[in-house]
Formats: structure tokens, sequence, C-alpha cells
């Protein structure tokens, strides 16, 4: 993976995407082994941390704020203390 990254030129390539449905919310902190290797792949390439939630209708502003409450102990915890600007979600 990391030979792919480093070959990408492009300035263009600007973020990093990853789809996170409303269930595996509650499992982020223990990805840690997923940070580190973000890490590694910042170091080849600096990008924006994105995270793509997939909730339904009503209960899409309570995930919205499960995630926004996880990514931030996923920061307290340092495990994102590599990136120049904090994780966004859409």
């Amino acid at each position: 993976m990391l030979g792919l990254l480093s070959s990408i030129t492009s300035p263009v390539f600007s973020e990093l995407i990853f789809d996170i449905v409303e269930d595996d919310i509650v499992y982020l902190h223990l990805e840690v082994g997923f940070f580190g290797m973000l890490r590694k792949v910042y170091g080849v390439r600096p990008f924006k941390l994105v995270f793509l939630l997939e909730a339904s209708g009503t209960s899409r502003v309570d995930a919205q704020r499960r995630l926004a409450g996880a990514l931030g102990g996923v920061v307290a915890e340092g495990l994102l203390d590599f990136l120049y600007s904090p994780p966004t979600i859409r």
C-alpha cells in the first residue's frame, strides 16, 4: 500500500476518505493498528482525513454526534497527533 501511495504525484490528492457505518462507531477507539497505518501513510503523503458517515435519516444526527465524540477520544489518546488538521465528518 505504501508503495502505491508513494507513486501518487498528483497535487490534487489531498484527502483520504473512509466510509464508516453507524454500527462501527463504538469500535473506532479500538483501531490502534488502523491509526498506526494512517501515520505511516501520512509520512509518505500528507492528507486530510475524512470519515464518510453512513447513517439513515433520523438517526444521522445522533450518529454524527457519536462519531464526533469517538474521534475526540481518538484525538485525546494522541492517535491522530500526526495530522496537520483534525479529521472531518461528512
